[in-house]
């Protein structure tokens, strides 16, 4: 090959990524309106309460989210169905310990967007949802990939992106504390392995 013609492949190729690169934008997450909310049932009742994000960024392309990532504040996890002030902190400091989050050792989790595609009509139609989102999961030092649907809309320049509540196995990750799966015995003194979560991210 003349050194000419490697010349203009280079260009080329040159102009291609920087065409691409200017096409696709990032946007920050808006970490006053965002949040994880989660709930976990046993069979004696439920509690519920919210992880707020540290930082997150979203990469658009044309209009479209095609990728990101969000981290979360283990610190930050919030009870919301206990008033008494006692009890609620007795839950969260529990929550924060090495028998479930161990925030101490692991104090962010993540999520890092792989894959976004969007819905058909009767799909959105049936799920409310406009696209469905793929990703790696980290927590406690532990990745696993999962997939959820979501509404995703553009208004004013800004994503506002909902979930209806899916469910991951806590387990998975090394959650382990009295789950009927791990732990033999437990009677009815136990909580379900499912951890109901729901994701509300904006954008700035």
């Amino acid at each position: 090959m003349n050194k000419k013609i490697l010349l203009t492949m280079t260009a080329s190729f040159l102009l291609l990524v920087s065409v691409t690169l200017s096409a696709q934008q990032s946007s920050k997450v808006d970490l006053s309106e965002s949040k994880v909310n989660w709930s976990g049932k046993s069979p004696t009742g439920e509690h519920k309460g919210f992880v707020k994000l540290s930082n997150g960024e979203l990469n658009v392309d044309k209009g479209e989210i095609i990728g990101g990532s969000f981290t979360l504040d283990m610190n930050s996890i919030t009870n919301t169905d206990i008033a008494d002030e006692e009890s609620n902190k007795k839950l969260v400091t529990h929550l924060k310990s090495n028998d479930f989050f161990d925030v101490q050792k692991f104090p962010n989790a993540k999520f890092v967007i792989t894959k976004v595609t969007k819905q058909n009509n009767s799909s959105a139609e049936e799920s409310k949802a406009t696209h469905r989102v793929e990703g790696d999961l980290t927590i406690k030092g532990v990745t696993k990939k999962i997939g959820f649907d979501a509404s995703i809309n553009l208004l004013n320049g800004k994503f506002a992106a909902n979930t209806p509540a899916f469910t991951i196995n806590r387990t998975e990750w090394g959650v382990n504390y009295q789950s009927k799966s791990i732990v033999a015995g437990l009677k009815d003194q136990f909580i379900y392995d499912d951890l109901t979560i729901s994701i509300e991210l904006v954008s700035n």
